[in-house]
């Protein structure tokens, strides 16, 4: 693998960490299964990405509007809603906010403009 592709990823990852400092792996995970989706159930990002629901749940809290464990603000990355065809269900989904990290790191991974999913406008 060329160095470039570990450096893009570095460069992913401190973009990351800018946001919040002690950003786990696993909230970094769940934004980017988020990113790839227009719109995904925390059950489905639970079975993608074998974190379990508890963990899916704090990372959801950091990256929405209030991270509850923490007792303060969250990124507001990503909101979540119930489900109306499944109340038990909660769907998630970019935020505008959210919607431009998710264009960045795709700037920063190499995507070319035409092809990146979400753009900035």
């Amino acid at each position: 693998m060329p160095n470039t592709l570990f450096n893009r990823f570095s460069a992913v990852l401190t973009e990351m960490r800018e946001l919040q400092a002690n950003m786990t792996v696993q909230t970094m995970q769940v934004f980017m299964t988020i990113a790839g989706h227009d719109q995904i159930a925390a059950t489905e990002i639970k079975k993608l990405t074998g974190i379990p629901q508890p963990s899916v749940s704090r990372a959801l809290g950091d990256l929405g509007e209030f991270a509850h464990r923490r007792g303060e603000e969250g990124l507001k990355l990503v909101k979540t809603e119930r489900d109306p065809n499944d109340l038990r269900n909660t769907l998630c989904m970019l935020t505008p906010v959210g919607k431009l990290l998710a264009a960045r790191i795709e700037q920063l991974m190499g995507v070319e403009a035409g092809k990146a999913k979400y753009s900035a406008g």
